[in-house]
């Protein structure tokens, strides 16, 4: 790939020739199909789509902008200036809205902030179609750490570095601007990064999981550089080892053996295949783990075919499900429509032991509408609340986190509820944001099964 490039190109025919990002220009593009087009225009109208798409984005941002400040106006301590409580709550209020989770919405803000408030000529820059939304973020992210930094003259270090990518961050596609972006950094700030790249070490350094589709998952080491490279190195050599040990009918793709490969560093094997022993490689003890599938009876007697369930990730298809409910290494729950469980404790303050193990089962997440904490680690939560008469049973608790629960009130978010429509279901209550939004809580059950029938 080139470093960068620059559109030479003539502009041709089309309405939108020449018109600023704006609702004159997404008037033109509208009354035209792109599909029936001369082919020497198509070009031409995808990149005016995509300069209205950056007007837009501003736009957006600028609401953004002023539902926090509206947010954190309306939760503001006169005894503090600004407060981590209050991002909290303009997360939940822009979540809530969106239907986005809150981090993500934190993120939005912090990004829409940049562009109008922190670096305005960025946000020009995208409004105007000089700069796409993707270049922009890019600097706005890699310049972020040197905010505040100002120069020996006392000039704002962040400032300039901006203006002086502006130049030619247009020509760029996002990969190299990044580069140019970290060297920029770097340059102006050199102690500093020095002193980032230290504290990334010790902060960041972690090993994550995150969903996907079709029964998958992703684990993600994060660290140094260095120790990340030779890591991957470890694998490779690994993978070489299994490969030339396994069975010759063993048709595994390489992205199986990677897999593999680093299953079998901590004595492990993938699920649904042949353990491969390397000579001269001692076996390694796996390590005691705790991992829960929900499946139903009905479906683990393959009187069935419904999802089972994978705690911490979501639905399994049943052949799969039947499979790790009956391997020995994994903790299977199988539900039924009947169970002993108890249900009500009168006014008793807080849950017993068993009624609290219930609710976490029942409920896998914080009631709150955009919270995901997990229900192992919330509070049995009264709703209503305990003071205005709610009881201590099933129908009137609900996992929810510790900061949604105990600072409801800080917060301005407020909780009805009508009762639950099941008798011996979890509340069903609508929250009410700050800014007096209404949203209503689906509950999610332990086994999953709405959406589709039954097979049996």
């Amino acid at each position: 790939m080139a470093d960068g490039w620059r559109d030479v190109t003539e502009p041709g025919t089309g309405p939108w020739e020449g018109l600023a990002p704006g609702p004159d220009l997404a008037r033109a593009l509208a009354q035209a199909d792109p599909r029936a087009l001369p082919d020497d225009e198509r070009a031409s109208y995808l990149v005016a789509s995509e300069q209205l798409l950056g007007w837009a984005h501003v736009v957006q941002a600028n609401a953004l902008v002023a539902v926090a400040d509206a947010v954190e106006a309306a939760t503001a301590d006169p005894a503090f200036a600004h407060t981590s409580f209050q991002e909290s709550c303009v997360a939940d209020e822009v979540a809530a809205a969106l239907h986005v989770a809150p981090r993500t919405a934190s993120w939005k803000v912090h990004a829409a902030r940049a562009l109008v408030q922190q670096w305005p000529e960025l946000g020009e820059a995208v409004e105007s179609g000089k700069l796409t939304v993707a270049q922009a973020r890019v600097i706005a992210d890699g310049v972020s750490v040197l905010t505040g930094v100002r120069d020996a003259d006392g000039g704002d270090l962040a400032m300039q570095v901006v203006r002086s990518l502006l130049l030619a961050a247009g020509t760029l596609p996002p990969a190299r601007l990044r580069e140019r972006v970290d060297r920029a950094v770097v340059a102006a700030d050199a102690e500093a990064a020095a002193r980032r790249r230290r504290e990334a070490t010790r902060e960041r350094t972690d090993v994550s999981m995150w969903t996907d589709a079709d029964g998958m998952a992703c684990l993600a080491g994060r660290g140094p550089a260095p120790d990340i490279l030779a890591l991957r190195e470890a694998i490779d050599a690994r993978t070489r080892l299994l490969q030339e040990n396994a069975d010759p009918a063993d048709d595994r793709t390489a992205g199986q053996w990677r897999h593999a490969a680093l299953m079998h560093a901590f004595g492990l094997h993938p699920v649904g295949t042949a353990a491969v022993d390397i000579p001269g490689h001692a076996p390694v003890s796996a390590p005691a783990v705790e991992v829960r599938v929900v499946v139903a009876l009905d479906t683990l007697l393959d009187l069935a075919a419904n999802p089972g369930h994978l705690e911490g990730y979501g639905p399994l298809d049943p052949e799969l499900a039947r499979a790790l409910a009956t391997d020995g290494e994994w903790v299977r729950w199988v539900t039924d429509a009947a169970g002993g469980f108890l249900l009500d404790e009168g006014r008793r303050r807080f849950p017993g032991a068993r009624l609290a193990r219930f609710i976490r089962a029942r409920e896998s997440r914080c009631k709150h509408p955009v919270c995901g904490v997990r229900a192992q680690n919330c509070d049995a939560d009264h709703l209503p609340g305990y003071a205005e008469g709610g009881t201590t049973s099933a129908s009137t608790l609900s996992p929810t986190c510790p900061r949604h629960n105990r600072s409801r009130e800080a917060s301005g978010w407020r909780v009805h509820d009508d009762g639950p429509r099941d008798p011996f279901g979890p509340p069903d209550p609508t929250w009410t944001s700050p800014l007096g939004r209404s949203y209503h809580t689906v509950t999610p059950r332990a086994l999953p099964n709405d959406y589709f029938p039954r097979r049996t």
